[in-house]
Parts: structure tokens; sequence; C-alpha cells
């Protein structure tokens, strides 16, 4: 028989360190005036949040390379370049538009 899985109640990880590392943290832990498990926590978390946030990034990138390959439309790089030399006088200056 299986146990139920409560999935409001935080898991227990393993995590294992090199000796230098396990120091580091220490002294760093002992530094922030946090403890170690609030570090190793804590930047999981960013790293996570990162990684999704790259994850986003390039799904997005992925979407816009199918939309340019299905119809064309694009904006040259000297389109850019003229277009934000124009907006360094004249903030309202109006939208590039995409074309074929």
């Amino acid at each position: 028989m299986t146990a139920a899985v409560d999935p409001t109640r935080p898991a227990t990880v393993t995590l294992k360190l090199g000796e230098g590392a396990r120091e580091r943290l220490k002294l760093l832990a002992e530094a922030k005036r946090r403890s170690a498990h609030y570090l190793m926590k804590e930047v999981i978390e960013r790293y996570l949040d990162q990684e999704e946030a790259q994850q986003a990034i390039l799904k997005s990138v992925d979407a816009k390379v199918a939309n340019f390959e299905a119809n064309g439309k694009h904006i040259t790089l000297d389109e850019v370049k003229s277009w934000a030399g124009v907006l360094a006088h004249d903030r309202k200056a109006q939208l590039l538009t995409w074309h074929a």
C-alpha cells in the first residue's frame, strides 16, 4: 500500500556538497545571520526563477522565428538604427511597421 502524499507539506531533499562548499556556505550563513538551509533554499528558488525566465524567452523566440518563417514580415537592422536616431530626438516617433 502506498502512503498518500500531502502536496502542502514541504518535501525533504538531500544535497551532497563538497567540504569546501559546505565550509563556504557555513561562513556565509554566519555572516548573513541566516541558516545554511535558508541560503540553500534561497539560491535554488533564484536559480529556478532564472531558468524558467530563460525558458520562457527561448519559447518566445521560437514562436517569433516560426511566425517570421510563416509570413516573412520583418524590420531590418538599418531600419531599427534609423528609427532609434529619430527616437533619440522625438520620443513620440511613430513605431516601425513590419513588412515582407
